[in-house]
């Protein structure tokens, strides 16, 4: 399929759009005011996205490193216990 071709519906369908008017320019700030706006918007991070961080950059790794210092301390105690009859 070549580019720009009748076989784009793309391509077709944004060649049956009417022409447009240039924007004044007071309207063009106001639509680049509004794009800059939701723009922002959307760059802020949702609180979901907060607390999955934390989750993965905190939380998991200390508690995976708590259980493997239990799991060893206990493996310690027990090795002793065993082999050290007391």
């Amino acid at each position: 399929m070549k580019p720009f071709s009748g076989e784009d519906p793309l391509a077709r369908g944004l060649a049956d759009l009417p022409p447009v008017a240039p924007l004044d320019p007071a309207r063009a700030d106001a639509v680049r005011r509004l794009a800059r706006v939701a723009l922002v918007e959307t760059e802020r991070p949702a609180p979901s996205a907060r607390l999955s961080l934390a989750w993965s950059a905190v939380i998991l790794p200390g508690l995976l490193l708590s259980s493997g210092c239990v799991y060893v301390w206990d493996s310690v105690q027990k090795i002793g216990q065993i082999y050290g009859g007391g």
